[in-house]
């Protein structure tokens, strides 16, 4: 066994023929490979040719690697396809191989593949028995929303429901309605997270709209339109998909996300198809709910004239729909640092935006850029500050705390959050099923104490005393304007709730997402199903930001100022929440 363990790692030769299909482009200059192995490279293209003309470029490369799989990427004129989705992986063979694809699209199942993803009775029960297990176990606050009864009949249900169709698109149909019970954020069936035959059977699927949309409640409006049909216009309503209310759309999908507590409008707030998130659930699970469709019927009303219509446009795959956007919007798949705006406005006002505190992600150096940001402020004896966190669902709270350092008059002490788990140690048998980026949440030995009722808590240098902040030099002490909404929660959701606590902004715009009852997250184990291979988040830690008492609101942070979004604003793409910004600085400066 020994010499078998070293013979794996010797590397070895694989030869693969690529082809890929050029036709839906405009006949480019260049195509070739990028790619992880050598002689591909991430930083230089291996060429393609297309001898024939047929619009297929293709290239023969042997491979002599230790490696199982390749992960590559075509590019066009120097340009790489797929932008904001992974890149294409191939797994090595022992004989030659050709893989034939389409630029900028990937591979999806038919119906004859799909229908045999499908499994036995018992491979249905042993997932949910692990299932069962390794949330019991591991899940910080199983039963905040939820009893033992009521969480048992679940998983009764969620087996007959697998059992009564046993195929892998209903497994993740109902796994996923399962954990949306638990009213945790953090605990889903993560797309991100999704191997490749539920990319393949219906992530990577042609039938999603060709459209984004933005909404007001469950009404949804057109945003970016994919086609060339002009009666798809930005602000049109979408009255129905296919005969079927939108309203009734938006609240039969909501059963499938979840939210902290019974934060409802998140749910909503997470069916958005903005269209430039790497997976979009509205896309995920509008076909598992209402069946796969090579084309939508619409009925739409234009608000500046009160017309109604009827329409119909094709089905696309996301990829297909990317690339079409990245075509028509300028402003459409931007970089991270591009999510990141600073400016001066009128009356004395500047305006920072973020719409991701994911710094551990990128390269941006993003605290030169507050750094500059709080130095112009400062030269330019600016008297307002508006920071829009909208649309930021979190990541990182050192940015939160590197913001609030300056915009602070004198030092605050902030109790750190409660760290909670009901576990210590990881039993061994999960230890299989289950992973994470770090040792420490197997076992976490004398990091923890007991605090009693099956609860331990995370040990830290700051749990006596809690956190101080002190100004930094040259703060901001002008008024500042926080802009929240319901897509605010993890790390904005806690920057929402001490800015409002201790008055540091006045809040301006919608309840955000979490919940002030706690949240869940810290570290998180992936758990993957030992037959159908889905993987659900499972978070460790219970974290308490405030006091929870019987009066404790069962939502997000409600803002100062409640601004209700409205159809004459979005349609003529007015800023509903600067505008009230702004009405409010005007009537201070009177």
């Amino acid at each position: 066994a020994f010499l078998l363990a070293l013979s794996g790692c010797n590397a070895q030769d694989y030869k693969i023929t690529f082809k890929v299909n050029m036709m839906s482009e405009q006949r480019p200059k260049t195509v070739g490979l990028k790619g992880n192995i050598a002689p591909l490279d991430w930083n230089k293209e291996y060429p393609m040719t297309d001898i024939d003309g047929d619009g297929i470029y293709e290239t023969t490369i042997t491979f002599n690697t230790a490696k199982r799989n390749l992960r590559y990427t075509y590019t066009a004129d120097g340009h790489e396809e797929l932008q904001g989705a992974d890149k294409r992986i191939t797994w090595f063979k022992a004989q030659p191989q050709t893989v034939v694809q389409i630029f900028n699209e990937y591979s999806s199942y038919d119906d004859g593949k799909i229908e045999k993803l499908n499994y036995s009775g018992y491979q249905i029960q042993e997932d949910v028995k692990v299932l069962r297990e390794a949330i019991t176990y591991i899940h910080p606050n199983l039963y905040k929303y939820r009893d033992s009864l009521l969480l048992e009949r679940d998983f009764e249900e969620l087996e007959a429901e697998m059992l009564a169709n046993p195929t892998l698109t209903n497994a993740y149909k109902t796994l996923s309605r399962f954990t949306t019970k638990i009213k945790c954020s953090h605990t889903f069936t993560n797309p991100w997270n999704q191997g490749p035959d539920i990319k393949r059977a219906i992530f990577f699927q042609a039938d999603k709209l060709p459209f984004s949309f933005k909404r007001i409640g469950k009404q949804i409006f057109v945003d970016k339109n994919a086609t060339e049909n002009g009666q798809l216009q930005y602000g049109h309503e979408i009255l129905s998909i296919d005969s079927v209310p939108a309203q009734e759309v938006m609240t039969r999908l909501a059963t499938y996300i979840t939210s902290d507590g019974n934060n409802y409008e998140k749910r909503l707030q997470r069916l958005t198809l903005s269209g430039s998130s790497k997976f979009e659930l509205f896309d995920i699970f509008y076909p598992l709910e209402f069946g796969r469709k090579d084309s939508f019927r619409l009925k739409l009303k234009n608000h500046l004239t009160g017309d109604t219509l009827i329409t119909t446009v094709k089905a696309i795959s996301k990829t297909r729909r990317n690339a079409l956007f990245m075509k028509k919007y300028t402003d459409y798949g931007s970089s991270f640092e591009n999510g990141w705006d600073f400016k001066l406005l009128k009356n004395k006002t500047a305006y920072l935006k973020m719409e991701s505190f994911a710094v551990f992600s990128t390269d941006f150096d993003w605290k030169s850029f507050i750094n500059n940001a709080f130095e112009t402020i400062r030269s330019e004896k600016i008297e307002n500050l508006v920071i829009d966190i909208r649309g930021n669902e979190g990541g990182d709270t050192v940015v939160a705390e590197y913001i609030m350092e300056r915009i602070i008059s004198d030092p605050i002490t902030i109790e750190i959050p409660a760290n909670t788990t009901r576990y210590r140690k990881i039993p061994e048998a999960l230890k299989s099923y289950i992973s994470t980026w770090d040792k420490k949440p197997y076992d976490w030995g004398k990091k923890l104490k007991y605090i009693g009722n099956g609860r331990y808590k995370l040990k830290n240098a700051y749990a006596a005393t809690g956190q101080t902040f002190k100004p930094e030099k040259n703060n901001f002490d002008g008024s500042v304007y926080l802009l929240v909404n319901a897509e605010n929660s993890s790390a904005t959701h806690i920057m929402a709730t001490y800015a409002k606590k201790y008055k540091l902004a006045t809040l301006v715009g919608q309840e955000t997402g979490g919940n002030q009852k706690g949240l869940n997250g810290g570290y998180m184990f992936f758990l993957r199903l030992p037959n159908s291979r889905i993987e659900v988040d499972i978070p460790v830690f219970g974290i308490q930001i405030l006091k929870e008492t019987d009066e404790t609101y069962d939502g997000g942070v409600r803002p100062d100022i409640l601004v209700k979004k409205n159809i004459p604003d979005l349609v003529n793409g007015v800023d509903t929440e600067m505008q009230k910004v702004f009405e409010m600085i005007e009537k201070k400066n009177k």
